[in-house]
């Protein structure tokens, strides 16, 4: 998280070149770097915080629409990964996004809170079932579009495709921009699980 504010950065750094005319050209350039370099680092605090401010529009209640996956057996009736969403919640001063949903064992819903944490570029960096980088590809105020690379406790690389929405069905853009995101994670169509209408575990 950036601290910097960029006015008083920018006061700081630019005092010196009041009286640049009359300072050596060392010193000019010294105080050029300076400036520069807070311009930079403002550039760069802008960036996390609008990124981080995004993260916030997770919040709230969710529905699993479709998911695609390389290995489809992550997917199966007993799949780790055919999950159920419920809501999501955002911890934005500890950068941290909990994760409610349920999966099926044997015909039974059990419920999991996970939680994640904010890297780079939004990458959420979530363990679960060995370790995941979630990116948010599409949100908006009704669906969430994003996906996945889950590397299990024995080493395997599985890619997925998530998209989810607030109400029980999601507009055909949504669903052909699901599908443009799984040719482009290179995952066959023939391995997209429609979730919508077969939820049936508990709702909080």
């Amino acid at each position: 998280m950036c601290y910097i504010k960029p006015r008083e950065f920018s006061i700081l750094a630019t005092g010196n070149l009041l009286g640049a005319s009359s300072e050596e050209e060392a010193r000019r350039a010294g105080d050029m770097k300076i400036l520069l370099l807070s311009l930079v680092l403002v550039a760069v605090c802008d960036a996390q915080l609008s990124l981080l401010n995004e993260l916030t529009q997770l919040a709230g209640q969710w529905e699993t629409m479709y998911m695609a996956a390389s290995n489809i057996e992550k997917l199966s009736e007993n799949g780790p990964f055919r999950g159920y969403m419920r809501r999501i919640d955002v911890d934005l001063p500890r950068r941290r996004i909990l994760f409610n949903f349920f999966i099926k064992q044997n015909g039974e819903c059990k419920e999991k809170l996970v939680t994640g944490t904010v890297g780079l570029n939004q990458m959420i960096r979530v363990d679960y079932e060995g370790t995941n980088d979630f990116q948010v590809v599409r949100i908006t105020p009704n669906i969430m579009l994003g996906y996945d690379v889950n590397v299990d406790e024995e080493g395997r690389t599985t890619d997925l495709v998530l998209l989810a929405g607030r109400a029980h069905q999601v507009d055909e853009e949504a669903v052909k921009r699901f599908k443009e995101l799984v040719r482009q994670r290179n995952i066959p169509e023939e391995n997209i699980v429609k979730l919508v209408g077969t939820d049936d575990c508990p709702t909080n």
